[in-house]
């Protein structure tokens, strides 16, 4: 079959005319429609051509699309005089056709059929007086009918008129076409005579005529994205035949919005994947995680695949969103364990865009924005913190002469400091791709190019990167296929010298009473430890603006793959790849003296770090379908080898800022490594259909891993899945309810070596003693080796139905799993008398994931100018540990989170019986009021005004035993939802996503809301406690001692709820009209208007819900004040050429 197009609807429709001709008799012939709209004039024109090439030189010109049969042109020639421009399409046609047996039907307006003329046959002439004339598209004998004239209308399922809708009466060649309303008018040879309605991007329907003679039909989209194909590993398959847990997302709804990373793009979209963006940092920072929390202390992020090859490094943000043509999700073991021991925490598949025959074509995208903070903290003015130091020193017992003084010039200044420390953001995005090729040969590529401006002063990046992806088909055996994409990355990030003040943090840490310049326009800080400014006046544009961070990253990443076709249902694959990725640090932390505060000499670290991955597949593929059997295999095997190694040098020494660079320095510490681990695997996977409606899937992967101890290095995953396509059952293929139901169960293995490397061996590094009065070099343990240690395993259970509804107009899957993780990888804590840094990490416990994912769109409306769709999913997961073992007593073992700063205590706590990283810390209970002083004491001595806590065990004093659990880091719920509207040519899109049942520990307000004076403090502490003011929230003011001690302490007073419902994006689309085009070599433009992170609704009073700071699971939940969310406004292009 020959099929020549130029839209993607255009090939629907020729697809379904096919489909429609075969049901008339016509199977064996082949359609090709002609479709090369340009402005460009017609070459000169020969004596005689042939008639298909007129055809094509036509609706060239016309841009009109012609239809017809290539057996019917076939050697039929005509004179090139018979074509003539200056008159109509129609014209034209009648023309060139009439020294032919050919003639046209237009079947809409810029479309006609080519058709044989039917053989003289009798006019017939009904009772009604209506003649019925017999145009048939071929020249087969003409059944001549009855005269029972049948009248109707074909609408959709809005009940807009459907125009050019193929009616055909089954078993004859007749038929006819509706007209623009839908209305048609046929004639039957009697009442048992059967209809048969087709049409483009719908269902076709038959009707028995019956007694009537008036039909009122009304056609149901099609749903063809149970064709669509979907990336599994190691090959493709089409969705309706998938038995695993597989989601994808597509192109359209990746590039919908400006993004800053596959990740951004992935966030909200899919069920059962929670992606979150930790603050705004430029290099779009998202940890993902597939199913919940599979590992305690080992890694948790999926394993992610480009274009067949797994990555190892984890800069994602070098992945140019503009090139993925899909990303294909898997989740439950039957889709994940050809992956093996890299997929327990679920696989993330990217394809990138391919070429595509054809002329050589042009798209070019640019957005262009400006970012401003979304939030910014309430913090006191100047008059209120002089009120705070005037109530907590009169509690201190201090002098308050400076603080009874407001006319004192200290209390004149009002400085905001996050206003001088941030800007408005910028961001502009370039990206010119094309694509073309032969019959034989197709490529794809682009250039690109991003420049961020940060919102937080001395933060930008650049990115440039490029593309190319070839295919050659060599010969009927050899297909070769290669991507290559580059990319380099540059970028001048924050610096966070230290905990409190530096950063965005370091803008809120500073009282706003300070001055940040001098007279003269330096920075500058009062030199004075006198009251009030105690030394606590170092001015945060000192380490914001004058140290320098650079850091870039330089990646290649390609593969080339052959395809040897040995035999018609068998596939010899070769693949190898690489990514290479470079990265380069330079940090100079330059001398300064403003204020007290000073630093006498330059510090320049220098460090670079290297990857390389390179992988090498080979794999057989096997394809037969046997009668009503289907039977689809892959197997192979699979090398991964990795050489990473990072170097850093810190040098201290220059007193000259502009003599900042390393060899300057006089004094130097180096550190560097090397490892080069590695993986060797083989697998096969079988699919198994009878009847495309009992589908199995037997999937085996052995992985064997450098990272484990000599006993253990290989471990074997297996995984099984069947799937029931009941809407194929003969009591289901009629159903007007269900236009596709699949019912899927799966259960297996996957493995997890996230680990790092080498932990079964005692390492050693340098380290240094003191022998008399000599300073001696050495080494030192660095770990205690565990040569037993082996793969943490995953076992999975999953339920699963995909169900499409009314002919495609609801689309939904539900997925019921149960993932079990055993012999965790526990980086175990020890007695710091074993002399180690490092915790020897063991095989101990489990832990257990349970959930629902439930994933539905729909087609809300469908009119002839207007549509909504909506996209919805939301994931319900229970995260547990279900056992950790026990300590070196015997006790059951805990493993703390990261100690908070001030407080020196963890906040989380993971033992058996609770989520990962469960919040564990003590109850806030108000504060302390008169009437209450004796049962206060008991409380660490504490007085009214001072923080209360709830005695939960019971003892009548304050003490450990008084922590408890107090809330999971993890939400119960989380989703997306994506609406979509489109009007003529307008499209209106509003995207959302949501969090809920998890809470979030807000540091800032642990520093900055203890009514301590010594910092800042936020505007809520205005409430503080006084004997006036009996305040049960804010405690009394203090500068030190034991008030200070407890409203310090770790407790739910800031832990926070951190459900949310954030507007993620909202834009609006016009598409330029053809018209405008014209004269222009465009085939298409756009222009729209975005905004990103517009809205956020949530009680959490940080400056962002999402802001989890800790890659770290057992510190999950910590907000630390990262690069502030922003919010983002842009206007994007987009042509075609």
């Amino acid at each position: 079959m020959k099929i020549q197009l130029c839209t993607s609807w255009r090939a629907i429709a020729v697809s379904v005319l096919l489909a429609s001709m075969s049901q008339m008799g016509y199977a064996q012939q082949s359609i090709s429609m002609v479709a090369y709209p340009t402005q460009q004039s017609p070459k000169p024109q020969p004596a005689t051509i042939a008639l298909q090439e007129a055809l094509m030189v036509l609706s060239e010109h016309f841009n009109t699309d012609l239809l017809f049969a290539d057996k019917n042109l076939e050697k039929v020639f005509i004179k090139t005089d018979l074509i003539d421009y200056k008159k109509s399409i129609e014209e034209n046609l009648q023309s060139i056709l009439s020294t032919t047996n050919l003639t046209f039907k237009k079947l809409k307006k810029n479309t006609y059929l080519i058709v044989t003329k039917a053989p003289n046959v009798p006019k017939m002439k009904s009772p009604q007086g209506t003649v019925t004339e017999h145009v048939s598209m071929t020249a087969q004998p003409v059944i001549e009918i009855q005269d029972i004239e049948i009248k109707g209308t074909v609408t959709d399922d809005q009940g807009e008129g459907l125009p050019g809708v193929n009616i055909a009466l089954k078993g004859t060649t007749q038929g006819v076409i509706s007209q623009a309303n839908g209305a048609f008018t046929i004639q039957v040879p009697n009442t048992e005579a059967i209809l048969v309605f087709s049409y483009v991007g719908f269902l076709s329907k038959e009707i028995v005529v019956g007694n009537r003679t008036t039909l009122a039909i009304t056609l149901l989209p099609d749903d063809k994205s149970l064709e669509e194909l979907v990336v599994v590993g190691y090959g493709t398959q089409k969705k309706s035949d998938v038995t695993g847990a597989v989601s994808s997302i597509s192109e359209e709804k990746i590039q919908s919005r400006p993004v800053t990373g596959f990740n951004d793009a992935l966030q909200g979209r899919s069920g059962g994947v929670q992606v979150r963006q930790s603050g705004g940092d430029l290099s779009g920072k998202f940890n993902i995680s597939i199913r919940g929390t599979g590992s305690v202390t080992g890694n948790n992020d999926p394993l992610i695949v480009v274009d067949g090859v797994p990555l190892f490094s984890t800069n994602f943000s070098t992945i140019n969103p503009q090139d993925i043509a899909s990303m294909d999700i898997l989740k439950d073991a039957s889709a994940t364990a050809i992956y093996g021991a890299r997929a327990a925490n679920g696989v993330i598949i990217i394809t990138t865009k391919q070429g595509k025959a054809g002329k050589t074509r042009f798209s070019f995208n640019t957005d262009l924005g400006f970012e401003e903070i979304t939030k910014r903290y309430d913090v006191m003015s100047t008059e209120e913190q002089r009120l705070l130091f005037l109530e907590g020193f009169k509690n201190a017992n201090r002098d308050l002469s400076v603080y009874n003084d407001p006319t004192n010039p200290v209390w004149q200044t009002d400085t905001d400091w996050q206003k001088l420390g941030t800007r408005t953001g910028f961001r502009q995005n370039y990206n010119l791709g094309f694509s073309g090729g032969s019959e034989k040969n197709i490529y794809s590529g682009s250039v690109s190019y991003l420049n961020r401006k940060g919102v937080l002063a001395k933060t930008d990046l650049q990115s440039w990167s490029l593309r190319l992806n070839l295919q050659s088909k060599v010969n009927d055996w050899l297909t070769i296929t290669s991507n290559l994409s580059g990319s380099y990355q540059d970028q001048n990030i924050q610096n966070n010298d230290s905990w409190g003040a530096a950063g965005y943090r370091g803008l809120v840490y500073q009282h706003s009473y300070t001055v940040p310049y001098d007279e003269f326009g330096n920075l500058s800080a009062t030199n004075t430890t006198s009251a009030p400014f105690f030394g606590a006046n170092e001015n945060p544009l000192v380490d914001l603006l004058l140290p320098t961070r650079e850091s870039n990253v330089t990646r290649l990443l390609g593969n080339v793959k052959f395809d040897f076709q040995l035999a018609p249902s068998l596939k010899l694959s070769a693949n190898a790849g690489a990514d290479v990725v470079n990265g380069a640090d330079f940090t100079y932390l330059p001398v300064y003296q403003v204020g007290i505060y000073n630093r006498p000499e330059g510090i320049t670290t220098e460090g670079s770090d290297k990857q390389i991955n390179w992988v090498t597949d080979a794999f057989l593929t096997y394809n037969k379908n046997i009668n009503e059997h289907a039977i689809n295999a892959v197997g192979g095997v699979s090398l991964q080898q990795f050489y990473n190694k990072s170097n850093s040098i810190t040098g201290r020494g220059t007193i000259d800022n502009a003599l900042n660079q390393l060899s300057n320095q006089t004094s130097f510490i180096g550190t560097g490594t090397t490892i080069v681990p590695g993986l060797a695997s083989g697998f096969l996977r079988v699919n198994y259909g009878y009847k495309g409606k009992y589908l199995v899937t037997a999937t085996v992967r052995r992985d064997g891993s450098s990272r484990f101890g000599p006993e253990n290095k290989f471990g074997t995953f297996p995984s099984a899945s069947f799937a029931w396509r009941l809407s194929e059952e003969d009591f289901m293929k009629n159903s007007r309810l269900f236009h596709d139901v699949k019912l899927r169960a799966s259960y297996g293995l996957t493995g997890n070596q996230n680990i790092g490397n080498f932990a079964f061996i005692t390492r050693a590094v340098a380290a240094t003693y003191v022998s008399g009065n000599t300073l001696t070099i050495g080494n030192a343990p660095q770990n205690i080796g565990n040569p037993n240690l082996k793969w943490e395993t995953a076992k999975q259970l999953d339920f699963g139905v995909d169900f499409s509804m009314f002919g495609g107009r609801i689309n939904s899957t539900i997925d019921f799993y149960d993932k079990r993780s055993q012999d965790l990888l526990v980086a175990t804590p020890i007695a710091l008398t074993a002399g180690v840094d490092v915790n020897p990490i063991l095989n101990i416990g489990s832990l257990k994931n349970t959930g629902v994912e439930f994933a539905i769109t729909t087609r809300n409306v469908r009119r002839k100018n207007f549509s909504w769709d909506t996209d919805f999913n939301i994931t319900y997961n229970k995260n547990k540990v279900l056992d950790i073992g026990t300590n070196s007593i015997g006790n059951p073992l805990t493993i703390p989170g990261e100690l908070i700063p001030l407080s020196n205590q963890p906040t989380n706590l993971t033992r058996s019986g609770h989520p990962v990283g469960a919040f564990y810390m003590y109850e806030f209970a108000g504060i302390w009021q008169l009437g209450e002083e004796e049962e206060a004491k008991k409380w660490a001595n504490a007085v009214p005004g001072d923080p209360k806590y709830t005695d939960t065990n019971g003892n009548g004093i304050f003490d450990e035993g008084d922590k408890i659990d107090v809330g999971n880091p993890h939400p119960k719920l989380f989703g997306g939802i994506d609406n979509t509207l489109s009007y003529g040519p307008f499209s209106l899109s509003v995207f959302l996503n949501y969090s809920v049942g998890n809470k979030l520990y807000n540091t800032a307000r642990n520093l900055f809301s203890r009514s301590v004076p010594f910092v800042q403090n936020f505007a809520e502490v205005n409430d503080f406690w006084t004997v006036d003011n009996p305040s049960n929230s804010v405690p009394r003011p203090s500068q030190g001692g034991n008030t200070t001690t407890l409203a310090t302490l770790v407790s739910t007073r800031f832990l926070e709820n951190a459900d949310f419902l954030r507007v993620k994006n909202v834009s609006i689309t016009y598409k330029l009209p053809s018209t405008w085009l014209n004269g222009v070599a465009l085939e298409g433009a756009q222009i729209a208007l975005s905004g990103t992170n517009l809205l956020t609704f949530t009680k959490y009073t940080g400056l962002d819900p999402e802001a989890s700071s800790r890659t770290s699971l057992l510190s999950a939940g910590i907000d630390y004040t990262p690069y502030p969310l922003t919010r983002l406004f842009s206007m994007s292009i987009k042509a075609n050429f």
